[in-house]
């Protein structure tokens, strides 16, 4: 039951924030961590916070591309700017978007 929490927190960091490699090794220690608590209601209270932080990951995004889909504005540009970037990574381009980043 915490493996399958931690993999689904890790899958949906790595799908909405794969930038963010400092957060997935903070997620990862903190469960190494408690790896050996003995305490049953310990043990849930961790399992719940990471089901409920991914609910909250994947809702969040999800969110925001709905607004994007019904044309309510959500600073558009940053938005597609994010999209264009994911899609070069994917087949190993740089854009010039992150030039101005770097």
């Amino acid at each position: 039951m915490a493996r399958q929490a931690l993999r689904e927190l890790l899958r949906a960091l790595q799908r909405y924030t794969p930038e963010n490699q400092d957060f997935r090794k903070h997620v990862l220690s903190e469960f190494r961590r408690n790896a050996d608590l003995k305490d049953k209601q310990e043990i849930r209270r961790t399992i719940a916070l990471a089901k409920d932080y991914t609910f909250l990951i994947t809702n969040v995004n999800e969110h925001l591309d709905l607004l994007l889909d019904c044309n309510i504005s959500t600073d558009r540009a940053s938005r597609q700017r994010e999209t264009v970037k994911k899609i070069a990574r994917r087949v190993g381009l740089r854009t010039s978007y992150e030039d101005d980043v770097d």
